[in-house]
């Protein structure tokens, strides 16, 4: 890949990134339902542990969103600075987001749709990080697949987050 054209695809990305992280309200209006006092009040038991463990996700999330900014902020700093992105950096990128992911990870319930979907993404970061074009990598249908599942579980918790 030439210079011009790796250039070109971290410019985009962290304009892409930038614009999401700007992004707006959403516009979806909450569910509610009539009969959702009858049932909190028939499972009291039941809604402690789901809340604790919907508070973890969204911390796993939290960790998650973290991560991915950080990683932009090298990229987008390097363009800043004049720096053309280069292979190596966007393998160092990836190998420093996977370790945080797996960070994340840890943090998670085993069972947890969260805990799953960064797992998930944490493997094909990785194996991004260990690509010789880590560009295609990123743009693969699977790190796709996964990023895309990631960041809807994660908007589920309450964090928008965008890989």
């Amino acid at each position: 890949m030439k210079r011009d054209q790796l250039f070109a695809l971290a410019l985009a990305g962290v304009t892409v990134f930038a614009l999401t992280a700007c992004g707006g309200e959403d516009t979806e209006a909450p569910a509610t339902s009539a009969s959702a006092p009858a049932s909190a009040a028939a499972t009291p038991q039941t809604s402690a542990p789901a809340a604790a463990a919907g508070e973890d996700d969204k911390k796993v999330c939290e960790a998650v969103q973290k991560a991915g900014d950080e990683s932009k902020e090298v990229l987008f700093d390097a363009l800043q600075a004049g720096k053309e992105p280069t292979a190596e950096m966007l393998s160092e990128t990836y190998t420093d987001m996977a370790a945080a992911l797996g960070k994340a990870a840890e943090a998670a319930s085993t069972d947890s749709k969260v805990a799953n979907a960064v797992k998930e993404f944490q493997a094909q970061v990785e194996e991004a990080a260990e690509s010789s074009d880590p560009v295609a990598a990123g743009d693969a249908a699977a790190f796709q697949k996964t990023a895309t599942n990631l960041t809807a579980v994660c908007k589920e918790t309450g964090v928008d987050i965008n890989f």
